[in-house]
């Protein structure tokens, strides 16, 4: 089901597994870095009202640069609401080519696992 889309981003929501789909449109080329976490934190919100407890992020299209400190926000800031939610998986969906270098999480307690593929099949099945 469509929640939510724009020049920007587009979320989905499959409540079979309770799975939030978010993936960048080309507009997000020309974002700001607070229009990029805003768009993070409105996709979360969408988590928490529809209690997704999976998210399969596409950055396949991905093509914004973002600062040095965006590890620091993304740990400190954004994942916290993750374990706030009891978000249990997160796929990336990335070109095949950045999937050896990119990091995945493991599951720990209160936390969540993370995993990258290279498409959406690989990606479902693992959830």
């Amino acid at each position: 089901m469509l929640l939510y889309q724009d020049n920007n981003y587009r979320v989905e929501f499959s409540s079979e597994k309770a799975i939030l789909h978010f993936s960048w449109e080309d507009g997000h080329k020309n974002m700001s870095y607070d229009d990029f976490k805003e768009a993070c934190c409105n996709y979360l919100g969408y988590g928490f009202e529809y209690q997704a407890k999976n998210f399969v992020i596409d950055v396949r299209n991905f093509q914004l640069n973002l600062p040095p400190d965006f590890p620091d926000w993304q740990k400190n800031e954004h994942y916290p609401r993750y374990y706030k939610l009891g978000v249990e998986k997160v796929a990336y969906l990335m070109p095949e080519a950045y999937i050896p270098n990119a990091k995945e999480i493991e599951k720990e307690d209160g936390k969540f696992e993370l995993k990258n593929f290279a498409n959406s099949e690989l990606a479902l099945n693992w959830i």
